[in-house]
């Protein structure tokens, strides 16, 4: 969508982005004091807020199509065949997994695209409105199961409502009255710019909303069929490629968010106990052991880590115990694929003695 005030919209936006957590109103002196005129004051801000709050109801539900198409302009839309099947694969399976325990998201089911931003980030907006960034798929080298947790934690914002209440949480006076001041055909425009150009750098969510997201990603992935390991590697792999804490590349997606190392963490504890407890990762070495006997620490790969292929493994070995702590199904090698009955493991073409692999598996398992 074009907007015919473009300088008013950009005003707007510079006051949403600088002035959070500034908005407070002139002190007057105490000679000056009125009870009269401060209670007129109180209550026009109370109108005024209450007219931005029903433009953000309206943004959240009827007009979020309309607020999508301001979020494309602001972000580019990109055509990458890979990236976007890639999305719509996952989107529809994360859905399905989620109408599960809330079939109310048929009503009103996500709108999403690719992006043509080259950093690390994704986010979930206003109006069921989401977006991955290319740099995502980048950088995350395609791994689906990866990219399904990161989108499974935007989908957790969107259907804990958080992007609503931490605009509303966060809307700065200076907007709320400029809002008021332009009551006219245009207002819905100027506060989608406003909030579209925030998205990523306005601090609207908070870490308890954040942890939500992460256990919310969890469930919505695994009931999705998505390897339950895939949320400990995202952040194993955050932590060796992306915050190196040479350049800031993790940008505002994760501002305010619990640290990388604690969210690596709790998908790793989440993995333990998806699987009875019998699986664990070593964070420290990479080892993976069921019932505290070593099994393996996998071998790095040309696009992946050691310890980001632990948690793989260890979230594929999860599932052999989730339903069974002690399976019957046979081990067994399909190729260079080792298997538990149907359930895949992991890649042999990498480790130095298959054999060993396959025999340790069957001592063990």
């Amino acid at each position: 969508m074009k907007y015919k005030k473009k300088i008013k919209a950009t005003a707007l936006a510079a006051a949403f982005s600088l002035s959070i957590g500034a908005c407070t109103l002139p002190a007057a002196t105490a000679e000056a004091f009125d009870v009269g005129s401060a209670i007129g004051a109180v209550l026009t801000v109370g109108v005024q807020y209450a007219f931005a709050q029903k433009q953000i109801n309206y943004i959240n539900t009827k007009g979020r199509n309309e607020y999508m198409d301001q979020v494309k302009d602001q972000y580019g839309v990109n055509n990458t065949p890979e990236a976007n099947q890639m999305l719509t694969d996952v989107m529809t399976r994360l859905s399905d997994s989620i109408s599960v325990t809330n079939p109310t998201i048929k009503d009103k089911p996500y709108n999403y695209f690719v992006n043509n931003q080259k950093s690390f980030n994704a986010f979930c907006t206003l109006g069921h409105n989401l977006s991955v960034n290319i740099g995502l798929f980048d950088k995350l080298n395609y791994n689906e199961d990866e990219i399904a947790f990161v989108v499974a934690h935007e989908l957790g914002h969107g259907e804990k409502n958080h992007p609503a209440k931490g605009v509303n949480r966060a809307l700065p006076l200076e907007l709320v009255t400029a809002l008021y001041a332009s009551q006219n055909d245009n207002t819905i425009s100027y506060l989608g710019a406003v909030l579209a150009g925030s998205i990523g750098t306005a601090k609207l969510v908070t870490k308890p909303m954040e942890s939500e997201a992460d256990a919310l990603a969890f469930d919505y992935a695994v009931g999705a069929s998505y390897n339950p390991g895939a949320g400990a590697a995202v952040w194993q792999r955050v932590l060796e490629k992306i915050d190196t804490g040479k350049d800031n590349v993790v940008t505002d997606l994760f501002n305010d968010h619990p640290t990388n190392i604690k969210r690596r963490d709790k998908y790793n504890a989440k993995v333990t106990a998806w699987s009875q407890g019998v699986v664990k990762v070593n964070k420290d070495t990479g080892m993976i052991t069921l019932r505290d006997k070593d099994f393996i620490v996998p071998a790095e790969t040309s696009t992946m880590s050691s310890k980001e292929r632990a948690y793989l493994v260890a979230g594929n070995l999860s599932a052999v115990y989730h339903n069974n702590k002690r399976p019957v199904d046979n081990v067994w090698t399909n190729g260079n694929q080792l298997k538990v009955g149907a359930q895949y493991i992991m890649d042999l073409n990498n480790e130095p003695n298959p054999t060993a692999v396959t025999e340790k598996l069957k001592k063990i398992l």
